[in-house]
């Protein structure tokens, strides 16, 4: 723990230059870490690890530090194939507000349960100061759809989400102009206000007139501007505008930072792995929905103690299958899975919309490191060290048995 906090990068060195040419783009490593020895009482930590010792447990603290590179780019591929000049994955996000005043964002990329739905509406929800509940979120087929690539390297927070906000912002700038030319006052007499558009004289422009003119009212539109209410955004990936140089290259944009500490006991004879405590400090920037990062969170660390203690494609000597089912091939249940303490910090990132960074890998990237850490804190008495995941009930009896018999 004092070796982290003497190393990792302070928050007046932001940002960071590493020998990849990448840029950290901003974080406060140390406030997260402060903030979780905080939450878990950390010598209190200490002290019934050792109460545990004293009892005839096996008793450890595990810790990790870990990166969430966030807006997975294209820009490395060139490295891989100099013959594709690739730079960018973009993202992209249409808006719509139909003759009923319903609004109706398109988004064109694939879900697999992280939200993106929800992400979508909550964000025009706040540019558009209307209920998210109200926003309907649609998918075309692949012939009608804008340029976008898929949700991974933790990027559609960054990407779609800021797509849909600047296809909100050139929505409402189009309903302010339209507002200058119906009132007859300069832009900067408006203000918007939960969907309508307010004077400084008092007179409103209200969302269904708004509506009703620029469908059905072309002739009391601006000259020059197309009837109706549509706007679209293609999010190119920030910093991701550029290809390697020297070998080098700015690969994501942003970096979450994320910090575990956790307290774990076995019996020496069973062997079974038993978390008494488990507290995360999680720093992915301005949060939108902060429900959605929370259960990404959670089931990340539950799939990390999944990677740890169960999970295991194991063959025989002839490369025989032998976990083909879920008999065999274990995983953590919520008998396994402890409570869990998120503790949230907010380092904005400069290159975003809202200052919003990744989170759909969170929790997962450093549980494994964390839980087999406190397995091999609880045995280092006994001059143990597991060096292969996952480190199984029946690996942690048969590795103290040896040492002891």
């Amino acid at each position: 723990l004092a070796l982290r906090q003497k190393n990792l990068i302070r928050k007046d060195q932001f940002p960071y230059l590493i020998p990849s040419g990448s840029y950290y783009d901003s974080g406060d490593y140390h406030a997260v870490i402060d903030k979780v020895l905080t939450a878990a009482d950390y010598p209190a930590m200490l002290a019934e690890r050792d109460r545990l010792r004293d009892a005839g447990m096996m008793a450890g603290i595990g810790i990790a530090a870990c990166l969430e590179p966030s807006g997975g780019n294209s820009s490395f591929e060139p490295l891989l194939n100099q013959s594709n000049q690739t730079s960018t994955w973009m993202e992209s996000c249409q808006v719509n507000i139909d003759a009923l005043g319903m609004v109706t964002a398109r988004i064109h990329t694939t879900s697999s349960g992280q939200g993106h739905e929800t992400l979508v509406s909550t964000i025009l929800g706040e540019v558009m100061q209307i209920d998210p509940e109200l926003i309907r979120i649609t998918r075309p087929n692949s012939l009608e759809s804008l340029p976008g690539n898929s949700p991974v390297g933790s990027r559609m927070a960054i990407m779609l989400g800021g797509a849909a906000a600047r296809a909100g912002e050139k929505l409402k700038a189009k309903i302010m102009a339209i507002a200058v030319h119906r009132l007859g006052v300069a832009i900067d007499q408006l203000r918007y206000e939960g969907g309508d558009v307010l004077a400084n004289d008092g007179r409103r422009f209200t969302w269904d007139e708004m509506v009703e003119l620029a469908h059905r009212q072309y002739h009391n539109l601006p000259d020059g501007m197309d009837p109706g209410l549509a706007s679209f955004d293609i999010m190119q990936v920030p910093t991701g505008d550029a290809l390697p140089v020297d070998d080098k290259v700015q690969m994501y944009p942003c970096y979450s930072f994320e910090f575990h500490l956790l307290l774990v006991s076995f019996d020496p004879i069973i062997g079974r792995p038993d978390i008494h405590s488990y507290v995360i400090g999680h720093d992915c920037g301005t949060v939108i929905n902060p429900a959605i990062v929370s259960g990404m969170t959670y089931g990340g660390i539950a799939h990390g103690i999944g990677a740890a203690l169960f999970e295991e494609f194991a063959y025989d000597t002839n490369g025989q299958l032998l976990t083909q089912s879920f008999l065999d091939y274990l995983m953590p249940s919520s008998h396994e899975v402890p409570a869990i303490q998120i503790v949230k910090h907010c380092t904005p990132s400069p290159h975003t919309v809202f200052g919003q960074k990744g989170s759909g890998e969170s929790g997962y990237l450093g549980a494994p490191a964390a839980v087999s850490g406190a397995i091999n804190d609880a045995v280092s008495g006994l001059g143990i060290h597991f060096e292969k995941l996952p480190i199984r009930m029946s690996t942690i009896s048969d590795a103290i048995a040896a040492k002891t018999s």
